[in-house]
């Protein structure tokens, strides 16, 4: 995963967690020997202001600068296309309850739409050497399609991935099916001679299952799909990604169904 990540693409309004998210940019940039551009969203900040306070955090690293008008995230997705963005790392302040159920966020909306991994993080995020990477698991086809990228980052940053088998109910056909992807899971990690561990966790909301794993672990980075297990009885809070993306303290890292990993492959 050397030169994985060749293109970044940093959205950045001037907050503190943009700062938070730019910092994390150049550390990607400079690890992988990418490019960076950072995106700015007409927002009544003038494109002056928001290159000083880029020029005063890059310490001299080059940079291309896009301006875009418009609603945010489709500005977002535009530059995404525009430069063929392989990882977006955005700062997010998350959002809660009606907010979250009638709007989304920004980042949530880009976590969607966008064809390349999303890294997302609050302000309160300290480093960008993931060590511990909690991976969950559920019984859909698509939680599984992020365990080859989550083997592929632990080996360049010498981590140990927690997985965390969840689910809402554990019924026996249910706890059969999470079985078998944990093995599956388990040989693949044995396979790539990854450290890890696992655990499983029945809950009402998978998002908060995870999430205090998380902290439990003390992780670094938690890995999800934008496709996941919908969540019962959490109608207005949206979905597992939604939820996941907008709540946890801890950086996230989403992965859409339809990325192709042999765009990594091609890179190794």
């Amino acid at each position: 995963m050397e030169n994985a990540f060749k293109q970044i693409l940093l959205p950045f309004d001037g907050s503190s967690q943009a700062i938070v998210a730019l910092k994390s940019a150049l550390f990607f940039a400079k690890k992988y020997n990418s490019k960076l551009c950072v995106i700015h969203i007409d927002e009544g900040i003038s494109n002056n202001d928001i290159k000083a306070i880029i020029n005063q955090n890059c310490d001299g690293f080059d940079y291309q600068f896009l301006h875009k008008s418009g609603r945010p995230y489709n500005g977002i997705i535009d530059a995404s296309n525009e430069v063929d963005a392989d990882l977006i790392i955005m700062g997010t302040h998350g959002i809660s309850g009606f907010e979250e159920f009638w709007m989304g966020s920004t980042a949530y909306r880009v976590v969607s739409m966008a064809k390349c991994p999303v890294l997302t993080m609050r302000e309160n995020a300290q480093h960008n050497n993931f060590k511990k990477i909690v991976l969950p698991i559920d019984t859909t086809i698509e939680s599984r399609q992020k365990v080859p990228f989550a083997i592929k980052l632990a080996k360049q940053f010498d981590s140990t991935i927690h997985v965390l088998g969840v689910t809402v109910d554990m019924d026996v056909e249910t706890e059969r099916h999470l079985n078998v992807y944990l093995k599956q899971v388990k040989e693949k990690m044995e396979e790539a001679k990854i450290e890890y561990t696992i655990e499983k966790k029945v809950g009402s909301n998978i998002t908060n299952s995870t999430i205090e794993h998380a902290d439990k672990v003390n992780a670094d980075l938690i890995i999800i799909m934008t496709e996941q297990e919908a969540q019962i009885g959490s109608f207005f809070l949206g979905k597992f990604a939604q939820q996941m993306v907008n709540h946890s303290t801890i950086p996230v890292i989403s992965l859409s169904p339809r990325y192709d990993l042999n765009i990594l492959d091609a890179r190794l």
